[in-house]
């Protein structure tokens, strides 16, 4: 038991270094700051509990996060960039580690593990929540969002076409990263469903 919760954390470890190392690829800059911020919030959500906890929670899991891993401008006062995990990201990164744990030990062929880290993509694209200093948000967007909402506001792309998919995106933003996420969840219960099954056979 200790043996697979040191092991699955050791991945989720290396799956935040990948988030991260992706984004300090795509700058060319590396994070110069770990910033925890857990705790910054936690009398608002005590006593938001017994007033609206629909809100709590939303606030809790959804809307802050645990850390953010970030670069900061030469004197240190501006972000120029910012990886955030929520909860709900390290949660979902940490299920993902412990099912990455499950597949290694009934030991997967390669083209199974193909499309094991295919859906690991996929789930970890659908939890990355990204703030970028020359793009245009105020604050963390999941990362379909800040990629549609860039091209959105950039005049050497066909804008007009860009705003009108951003507008009938929007409100749908929580359904379709919801969506991809249980695509890469589906294409990993149908891999380890079809490994035990030949195991079994076998």
């Amino acid at each position: 038991m200790l043996k697979t919760l040191i092991s699955t954390l050791l991945v989720l470890i290396l799956m935040i270094c990948v988030e991260v190392l992706s984004v300090s690829l795509f700058t060319l800059s590396m994070p110069t700051q770990l910033v925890f911020t857990a705790l910054d919030n936690f009398s608002l959500y005590i006593s938001l509990m017994s007033a609206n906890p629909a809100m709590a929670i939303e606030l809790a899991l959804i809307s802050n996060p645990l850390f953010i891993v970030q670069r900061l401008d030469a004197l240190q006062t501006s972000q120029v960039w910012g990886v955030y995990f929520m909860p709900v990201n390290i949660i979902a990164l940490f299920l993902l580690a412990l099912s990455l744990n499950v597949f290694k030990n009934i030991k997967i062929n390669l083209s199974q593990w193909l499309w094991v880290s295919f859906a690991s993509s996929v789930v970890m694209f659908s939890m990355f929540y990204l703030r970028l200093q020359t793009c245009c948000t105020s604050g963390p967007t999941w990362l379909l969002d800040l990629l549609l909402f860039s091209l959105v506001s950039d005049p050497l792309v066909n804008t007009s076409m860009w705003q009108e998919i951003y507008i009938k995106l929007v409100d749908y933003f929580t359904l379709i990263q919801i969506s991809i996420s249980f695509i890469g969840v589906a294409i990993l219960c149908a891999i380890y469903i079809g490994a035990t099954h030949k195991k079994v056979k076998s």
